[in-house]
């Protein structure tokens, strides 16, 4: 495979794991970053810092941004001009007319855009999507999503500037897995409680939910939590159920799914980090190999479920969605 010169955009934490998971795989990195830090994140896993957007952007193959939403438009609509593949950090735009744009012009210049959608590559989750594809978990399906975690006060906020707040930010990683494994989603009814000043119960300072029906008569239910304190700093579960069996997950369990009834079983499913995973599955699609399992139509489904979310939660009422093709 050849050796990918890659800009990572920003030095912050989850630019930490892209830079990890793009020097396990063997890629050059140049990092850029407008807060100080991209020197030292550089340093520390032998990538050089560049200090300009057009010196991250001469020559390479990618562009992997990892800056604040409000950013990614600008960002993946330069790196695409440069005729640069694209990695977003979910959630791809700040909003729907943004995402499609971003989408469109990526379409028309031929270059890959990959949104980061992390949780997928998660071994378990992997299992999972393997499980109801093979129609182990049978017909009437119904699922259970939920994702938990700390975030630092000025993160929190259905308003937050900075993020989407839970309903478009967090639950967004609920809402990617129940689009992937049940398809696509004609329906949403959501609700959200807490905020900055008003912590919502059990210790949260935000809880959003959203039930899902999907085109293919599932019904999934995406559960999020923005913690108040740092513990456990993120948990992730799933129950799904169907006429053929039930499939169980907890991150705080050993990585393993646990099945009960029909051909289900008891499965254990190990593998390397999710983002090493991801990162992986992008750059064998930057460099002719298969596509990876998540591109960028998936991501801008995303956007319009928890957009219609957002709307649902504000308003009180349910949002009908129209299907506009599948993921590319």
């Amino acid at each position: 495979m050849k050796r990918l010169e890659v800009a990572l955009m920003g030095a912050g934490l989850i630019a930490r794991f892209h830079l990890d998971a793009w020097t396990t795989i063997g890629a050059s990195v140049r990092v850029h970053s407008t807060d100080g830090r991209a020197e030292e994140l550089a340093r520390e896993f032998g990538a050089k810092a560049v200090g300009s957007l057009e010196e991250a952007l001469d020559g390479v193959d990618v562009v992997d941004i990892c800056t604040p939403t409000s950013t990614h438009h600008a960002m993946a609509m330069a790196a695409i001009a440069a005729g640069a593949g694209v990695v977003c950090e979910k959630p791809l735009a700040s909003t729907t007319a943004e995402a499609e744009e971003i989408v469109a012009a990526a379409e028309q210049a031929g270059v890959a855009l990959y949104p980061t959608h992390n949780v997928r590559f998660a071994p378990a989750y992997g299992r999972l999507g393997e499980l109801v594809a093979a129609g182990s978990v049978g017909a009437g399906t119904v699922a259970r999503f939920t994702v938990a975690g700390y975030h630092p006060r000025p993160w929190s906020g259905q308003a937050s500037a900075r993020s989407g707040g839970i309903v478009t930010d967090q639950m967004l990683h609920g809402v990617d897995l129940a689009q992937w494994v049940f398809g696509d989603v004609v329906r949403v009814h959501a609700y959200y409680q807490g905020d900055i000043a008003a912590p919502a119960p059990t210790g949260a300072v935000g809880v959003g939910t959203a039930v899902l029906t999907h085109a293919s008569g599932a019904i999934s239910q995406v559960v999020s939590r923005w913690m108040a304190t740092p513990v456990p700093p993120y948990r992730l579960t799933c129950h799904v159920s169907g006429t053929g069996g039930t499939v169980l997950y907890d991150s705080e369990w050993p990585q393993e799914v646990k099945g009960f009834g029909g051909s289900a079983g008891d499965l254990a499913h190990f593998g390397e980090t999710p983002f090493v995973s991801m990162i992986r599955e992008f750059a064998q699609g930057f460099t002719g190999g298969p596509a990876p399992r998540l591109g960028a139509r998936d991501g801008l489904a995303a956007i319009r479920i928890t957009q219609a979310a957002a709307e649902s939660a504000w308003t009180g009422r349910a949002v009908e969605l129209t299907v506009k093709g599948a993921a590319a």
